[in-house]
């Protein structure tokens, strides 16, 4: 009923009826959305670590100049992390582009 009233509702409940029916869709699906996932929390942990790495480079070069630094190098670590696990997964390049936001040719060298 209520997809009836809301059309992005409804959008989404046709799709899911869809992937529902289908076995490969389906774990298709489910694929994609634990790499989302996946993501999500490495980039989670990656700013975790960021902030550790940068509050103890801090004393050296600023606090706020160290935790920037180590979070950016927290996310790119993990963003490399969750690459390898979709080319395991046999995603295409550019899908994996697309997920992590690594340049095509770093994906490449991975491949």
């Amino acid at each position: 009923m209520l997809a009836d009233k809301n059309p992005y509702i409804e959008s989404a409940y046709r799709k899911l009826q869809i992937i529902s029916q289908d076995r490969d869709k389906r774990l298709e699906y489910e694929a994609r959305e634990k790499a989302v996932r996946d993501y999500n929390e490495g980039l989670l942990e990656a700013e975790e670590r960021g902030i550790a790495i940068g509050q103890e480079q801090g004393i050296a070069i600023g606090q706020e100049q160290g935790i920037a630094i180590g979070q950016e190098r927290g996310r790119k670590q993990e963003a490399v992390s969750i690459a390898r696990k979709l080319i395991g997964m046999g995603y295409p390049a550019d899908e994996i582009v697309k997920i992590t936001l690594l340049p095509k040719e770093e994906i490449e060298r991975l491949i």
